[in-house]
């Protein structure tokens, strides 16, 4: 494998999991991007559609608020409110609150005790009821128009209470006149909606839903003052006011794990606030539409990228096979090479080892002459030698007169002999590897050989060898008989 794939598999599969990383990325992300633009239109058609009821509302609760300023100037009402009731005051108020849909009309004395009401016939009617606890009576009795919602204490019927206050001809406040508006009609139909609709008054407490489990739960959690305020008011009566449980995420709110988009708008009473609540499907449903439509784009682009790569790694795998091949041919090319290399060298050995031998050969036929030579210059000068003891009274006269002479005549004989050996043994170089052995040799002695061996042809020749030096000692390390 070349080095263009060398390392291959593990770099695609951290490129195939960085791809996967990424792709998965880019569709969260569009996912995101979708999901905050479609919970920005939701939010605007909430408003749109939440405008209606939040019109509604504010309609009935602004209906009744005349009515009670209206009631309080009636001669009948005021006289009632005095000490002096009309006997057919309670009937009265019955058609009064027949006609307008009030749930009730009662009339309270200064000390919030009942003394006329609409539902005076009824099981659980107002009369004879003390209210004077109640904002809306302390807010009547303070010169003012009141307005409330509670859980009613006689009735235990939920409902929006508006007050003003009965005054005298002289400005005297002498009681206070209350209508009761039954929470249904604020309601109106929310509970046939697909949305949610609900209204937290400014304590944080549901007073209105359409959905029946979260009236009168808390959004948050309720600190003990605001639990002491409320118990006091008998506001909810025995509601235990457990928290709903909403989380919020931003626009997106979950309750009972079930998630919505919520708008929010300012009822403008009460510090009430009005919530609708669209259903998240609507949003998750386009959002997804928009995360599978980017992720087959990007599925697409990435099948696009993988198969330009898978292309590009083909043509890689292709010429990595091949380079692979073209290298197989160049080390078959090369071993053939070194094994031809290998025979020229062993050629070249045996061709050296031959030409040693042929150069020994050559060799030898020059030695042959120069033996020729060398033998003939030693047994010319033995002849001369043995020619002169030969003469007559030579020998024996010379050796009885003369025996130091006799035994350098002698020695000299010796010495050529062994030159003639020496010469003799120097052919059987030619017949063996290797040669004469190496040692310490003083060239002295050499120069002494050479002219002792050469005399008798300079005397024959009649010719004179002058030598200078040859006294001085220098040793040298070779053979003794090549060096001479």
């Amino acid at each position: 494998m070349s080095e263009s794939t060398a390392g291959y598999t593990p770099r695609r599969t951290v490129a195939a999991i960085g791809l996967a990383a990424l792709t998965l990325a880019a569709v969260w992300v569009g996912y995101r991007f979708s999901e905050g633009f479609h919970v920005a239109r939701e939010i605007e058609a909430s408003a749109r559609d939440a405008a209606p009821h939040l019109t509604s509302l504010i309609s009935v609760m602004e209906r009744y608020q005349t009515l009670p300023p209206i009631l309080s100037e009636d001669r009948g009402i005021i006289e009632a409110a005095e000490g002096a009731p009309p006997p057919t005051l309670n009937e009265r108020l019955a058609r009064y609150a027949e006609s307008t849909g009030a749930d009730a009309i009662y009339l309270m004395d200064e000390n919030g005790w009942t003394i006329a009401a609409s539902n005076w016939n009824s099981p659980q009617t107002f009369l004879g009821q003390n209210y004077g606890f109640r904002p809306y009576f302390k807010d009547a009795l303070s010169g003012r128009s009141g307005e409330y919602f509670a859980i009613g204490a006689t009735t235990g019927i939920p409902g929006y209470f508006v007050s003003h206050p009965v005054m005298t001809d002289d400005g005297r406040i002498v009681g206070a006149i209350a209508v009761k508006v039954d929470r249904r009609r604020l309601e109106a139909d929310w509970e046939d909606l697909e949305e949610k609709v609900f209204v937290v008054n400014a304590d944080g407490v549901i007073v209105l839903s359409g959905e029946n489990t979260w009236r009168y739960h808390p959004i948050g959690a309720l600190d003990s003052a605001t639990r002491e305020r409320i118990a006091a008011r008998k506001q909810f009566g025995q509601e235990p006011l457990t928290p709903l449980g909403v989380d919020r995420d931003g626009a997106i709110v979950s309750i009972d794990q079930v998630r919505f988009v919520e708008h929010t708008a300012n009822v403008g009473r009460l510090g009430w606030t009005l919530h609708f609540l669209s259903p998240y499907e609507r949003v998750l449903e386009r959002s997804l539409v928009v995360m599978g439509a980017t992720g087959l784009v990007l599925a697409l682009l990435l099948a696009l990228f993988l198969f330009r790569r898978s292309e590009r790694i083909r043509g890689l795998l292709i010429s990595s096979q091949k380079e692979r091949d073209t290298l197989n041919r160049l080390n078959q090319e090369l071993a053939r090479e070194v094994e031809e290399r290998i025979q020229a060298e062993k050629r070249l050995q045996r061709t050296q080892k031959e030409l040693r031998q042929s150069s020994k050969l050559a060799a030898l036929g020059q030695l042959a002459a120069s033996v020729s030579h060398e033998l003939g210059q030693p047994l010319s000068a033995m002849k001369t030698y043995i020619a002169g003891a030969q003469l007559p009274g030579g020998s024996d006269a010379d050796q009885s007169q003369h025996p130091e002479q006799h035994d350098t005549f002698l020695g000299t004989l010796d010495r050529l002999v062994d030159r003639m050996s020496e010469t003799t043994r120097q052919l059987r170089f030619f017949a063996r590897r290797g040669g004469e052995a190496f040692e310490d040799v003083d060239l002295t002695d050499v120069v002494a050989g050479a002219l002792e061996t050469m005399k008798p042809a300079i005397d024959t020749e009649g010719a004179r060898l002058d030598c200078y030096g040859a006294s001085q000692s220098v040793t040298v390390r070779g053979g003794r008989m090549r060096l001479e």
